[in-house]
């Protein structure tokens, strides 16, 4: 039987005076850790949202009132701001839907980038990398992608990383797994740092972890169909499952000395009533789990778990 560790978790920011009953259309985390929502425009034209510690109110900007429907959100260096659509059609060999902008600081359209159907996550990183991971109708095509050579889904690795301008730079992703596995969906993706990148995914739910100019390293997870990861050099906090959207695993990376995930601990995050969360949107970011409920959203740092965890 786990442990159960209960943790009162504060708002860190509470969007509603900023959304004024509009709706959250995306939300995205920094590698700095600070806040991005993208918020409906109702008619006009959409509005980023960026919040960090210390501010008393949210930086933003308005998009143009033509601009696309977006699902993901993430800065850019130069304060650039990269919004991405989830679908992408295959229109020729030469000429795909363009579900990535780039926007300037006041707004204004830098560029339209084309980074592939099916994605399912998009975090990048403070020099501009961008890290885009797919599910299946991206690994696998649709909507004009797959069935030929010509037609190969750009997410076919599942995972794909990107410059800001757009264009594919090596991952090393098909080398990350062994032998013949794949990543079939990619369930949660964790971009750490410029240098470290970790993923989880479908079929065997497999714990990796990528270092340039080093070999993967792989651990077999006893967790199935968690869709948030939050990581540190010691221990791995899960988040989701198929049996529990809401549920929160914390193991260990090494047990006894051995790489291999060790006992851990269920983690329960209430608010300052005493009442649980139940997050609608979770994401890892580096050592931070982040997670939204409504127009809430707050965060809480690996370090308060593995303290509250060797103390009990």
């Amino acid at each position: 039987m786990k442990r159960t560790l209960h943790v009162e978790v504060h708002p860190f920011v509470d969007a509603a005076e900023a959304l004024a009953g509009r709706k959250a259309k995306a939300r995205g985390v920094a590698p700095d850790t600070t806040v991005w929502w993208l918020a409906d425009g109702e008619g006009d034209g959409d509005e980023v949202l960026h919040f960090a510690d210390a501010w008393d109110s949210w930086e933003r900007f308005t998009l143009p009132r033509d601009a696309p429907d977006f699902d993901y959100v993430q800065p850019l260096p130069g304060g650039e701001v990269l919004l991405v659509n989830a679908r992408c059609r295959y229109l020729s060999e030469r000429a795909h839907e363009r579900n990535a902008h780039v926007y300037e600081p006041e707004g204004a359209l830098s560029r339209e980038l084309t980074l592939g159907d099916g994605i399912a996550d998009v975090q990048a990183t403070s020099d501009g990398q961008v890290w885009v991971s797919y599910f299946d109708e991206g690994v696998f095509g649709n909507r004009g992608w797959g069935g030929d050579e010509t037609r190969r889904p750009i997410g076919e690795d599942g995972l794909v990383r990107f410059d800001a301008l757009g264009r594919r730079q090596e991952s090393g992703v098909r080398m990350a797994l062994p032998g013949e596995q794949s990543i079939s969906d990619c369930y949660a993706l964790n971009v750490a740092s410029e240098r470290e990148t970790w993923f989880y995914s479908y079929t065997d739910f497999p714990l990796v972890r990528m270092r340039p100019g080093q070999p993967s390293t792989l651990w077999r997870s006893p967790v199935r169909g968690a869709h948030a990861i939050v990581v540190s050099d010691t221990h791995v906090l899960f988040g989701g499952g198929y049996d529990d959207a809401f549920q929160l695993q914390l193991f260990s990376l090494y047990d006894r000395g051995h790489q291999r995930l060790g006992p851990g601990a269920r983690v329960i995050l209430t608010d300052e009533t005493g009442r649980p969360w139940q997050p609608s949107w979770l994401k890892g970011r580096g050592s931070w789990l982040h997670g939204a409920e409504g127009t809430r959203h707050f965060r809480v740092p690996m370090e308060e778990l593995i303290a509250l965890a060797a103390a009990t």
